[in-house]
């Protein structure tokens, strides 16, 4: 592929400013509900079993940098998981841009790599997300079912594409 058009295709893809600008008119409390309820549904059967254990009463914050979303939420045991106000100072922060999450989540990046390389950032009580990050590394995400596997795989798919068509 020629270079010019490489150029067109910056290594990592942030999300651009137009798209970004509406999810940051969206209050946090919106957004951290929303996510709540998603890692509710997708992770009954873990939140029943007793595997988030190590976060309960853990103030979490994801800051999605080019989105502009920061998401604030804690895990009460059984409950799952709940947002949180920006009056609950997070315990452990992780920040970073939106590719670099979808990179992680499909597992196209070895996690070590994104953080040892900081692009994404883990802020706060290191022995917490040590443990979240060991947690995240172990998981088989493709047994949890439902519409998450696909939605990874296709999201995968779309990274491939990018990364051949911007040379990478």
């Amino acid at each position: 592929m020629p270079t010019a058009l490489r150029s067109l295709f910056p290594r990592r893809p942030s999300l651009p400013v137009p798209l970004a600008w509406p999810l940051s008119l969206i209050p946090g409390a919106a957004h951290s509900a929303v996510l709540a309820k998603f890692l509710n549904i997708l992770f009954a059967a873990s939140i029943q079993s007793g595997e988030f254990e190590f976060l309960r009463d853990r103030v979490l914050a994801v800051e999605v940098r080019d989105a502009k979303i920061k998401y604030r939420f804690c895990f009460t045991g059984l409950s799952g998981f709940v947002p949180r106000s920006i009056a609950h100072s997070p315990d452990l922060t992780l920040s970073g841009a939106i590719y670099d999450f979808l990179a992680l989540a499909t597992r196209r990046e070895d996690s070590d790599t994104l953080f040892f390389s900081r692009r994404v950032v883990m802020e706060g009580d290191t022995a917490l997300g040590l443990e979240l990050k060991n947690w995240l590394d172990g998981a088989d995400l493709d047994a949890l079912g439902g519409p998450l596997p696909p939605l990874l795989r296709a999201m995968n798919g779309c990274m491939g594409v990018y990364e051949r068509l911007g040379g990478h």
